[in-house]
């Protein structure tokens, strides 16, 4: 199962071994942070890893208790 946001990753980045690629891909765009936390999990379902909270603090700047709520 996908969400909505599927559709905006970039295909090259859509491969668990790309985490790192996709996450620095992720902080740079020009989003809130609520918004990121739904394309990471959408992102984590479809390559099929586990969405951590190390991920939400990335995206984040280290406060992901900012995408809670």
């Amino acid at each position: 199962m996908t969400g909505e946001f599927v559709g905006l990753i970039p295909e090259e980045l859509i491969d668990p071994k790309r985490e790192r690629d996709f996450l620095l891909w992720l902080l740079r765009l020009p989003l809130d942070v609520q918004t990121k936390k739904y394309i990471l999990i959408d992102w984590t379902k479809l390559v099929g890893v586990a969405l951590t909270e190390d991920m939400v603090k990335f995206i984040s700047g280290g406060h992901p208790e900012i995408t809670r709520g």
